[in-house]
């Protein structure tokens, strides 16, 4: 992925994880935090 794919995929989960938490759905909110953190760790070693 380039660095504008995972930009915009991390800002799209991260409304994906508000929703998910406004519908009371923790464990999905969670998941995608998870992969979240994951994206954010490959966007710092390229820096």
């Amino acid at each position: 992925m380039s660095d504008e794919e995972l930009r915009r995929a991390i800002r799209v989960l991260r409304e994906r994880i508000d929703l998910a938490r406004s519908e009371g759905r923790a464990e999905d909110a969670e998941m995608l935090e998870r992969t979240v953190q994951t994206y954010q760790e490959e966007m710092a070693q390229r820096l």
